[in-house]
């Protein structure tokens, strides 16, 4: 992979973390002033957190596939992957935790619940989420880069054994066959072993898998075509064009985003906003755990001291998202990266070749 289709890759990460940020600043602008900012809260899910599970798929192929089934020494891959999600996830809730016991009215109550805190902190699976809401796809990241570890640690046989039984059993439960599908339904964590995400991490696999041997000249119309696929399944969400709308939709247009990046030549002189979006998406991680937090507490200022009154909804929802991006990326400089380094340093781990958690 060279550099240019790298810092591609990376502006891909940092436009799917905005767009998780745009959609939740409007469903919190509908919670607190009962306003729809760009009248996309109820669209619902943006397909960002989707196109960060192919992501992941694609560049966990794309840097170790050819380690599957080598019966590989796995501790210290999946200790610098865990490293990445754990430890600053853990500085986050501990910041939120306290909020749900001084202030109840925040949560729904089970925040503040015994077996809710060890899950939370576990990244356990739970019905009703983590003490962090945004963390609960952080579940499905620990999943996929345990499985991934386990592949590398089996022989080639036994590894693509599991992984086929792994994708047949998800297949049947997202298509509700009979006596297997609807079984596994029945059962949380089987239901969360098996759920239809983990077809997009399977997707990403494969995607990477077909990039290896081959590159897309048509990689800008591509990388169009997907974004235009991202606001034709929002406008169905929102007005219903189609009677069937799925998130795993998703995977339509995120892969032809993934395809067109993968292609970018190398001789490309990129512009300048490009580059500026992968250093968003180098943040990308913090943001998706931070920004809700920033939001709900600009929200509840700009109502305290009456801007919204002043400025209205539309103007001050803009404020608010333009000063959430900045803040996120602070935290980023100054907390997640400064910790992810010096615990790396601290146990001597050499840096992973792929790149952030969300990825």
């Amino acid at each position: 992979m060279n550099k240019n289709q790298r810092i591609v890759l990376q502006a891909s990460r940092g436009a799917a973390a905005f767009f998780v940020l745009l959609f939740h600043t409007s469903a919190m602008s509908f919670k607190y002033f009962q306003y729809d900012f760009l009248g996309i809260s109820a669209i619902g899910r943006s397909g960002g957190v989707d196109f960060f599970f192919l992501l992941t798929g694609f560049l966990l192929y794309h840097t170790y596939g050819h380690k599957i089934g080598t019966k590989m020494t796995v501790l210290p891959y999946l200790t610098n992957r865990l490293i990445r999600i754990y430890p600053f996830y853990w500085l986050i809730t501990l910041v939120v935790l306290p909020v749900y016991f001084l202030v109840p009215s925040f949560g729904y109550g089970y925040e503040t619940h015994k077996d809710t805190i060890i899950k939370s902190f576990l990244l356990l699976p739970q019905a009703h989420g983590p003490v962090l809401p945004v963390a609960w796809s952080l579940s499905y990241f620990v999943l996929f880069y345990l499985v991934f570890s386990f592949l590398m640690a089996l022989g080639r046989k036994p590894a693509y054994l599991f992984v086929s039984i792994w994708m047949t059993l998800t297949l049947c439960h997202f298509l509700n066959v009979p006596l297997i599908g609807a079984d596994i339904d029945r059962h949380f964590y089987l239901n969360f072993l098996f759920s239809g995400v983990n077809l997009e991490f399977i997707a990403g696999c494969l995607l990477a898998k077909w990039a290896e041997h081959h590159r897309n000249k048509h990689y800008k119309q591509l990388i169009v075509i997907g974004a235009l696929g991202f606001a034709l399944i929002w406008l169905n969400n929102k007005y219903l064009l189609f009677p069937y709308h799925n998130y795993l939709l998703y995977i339509i247009p995120a892969t032809c985003v993934l395809l067109g990046a993968s292609s970018v030549p190398e001789q490309l002189r990129l512009p300048y906003w490009v580059k500026s979006l992968s250093k968003l998406g180098n943040a990308s991680y913090t943001i998706l755990l931070t920004h809700l937090l920033f939001i709900s507490i600009l929200m509840k200022l700009s109502v305290k001291i009456h801007v919204v009154d002043h400025l209205g909804y539309l103007l001050t929802d803009l404020i608010i998202m333009a000063l959430t991006v900045p803040l996120c990326y602070m935290v980023y400089r100054l907390a997640e990266k400064p910790l992810v380094t010096g615990l790396k340093n601290a146990i001597k781990l050499s840096p992973s070749k792929s790149s952030n958690p969300i990825s």
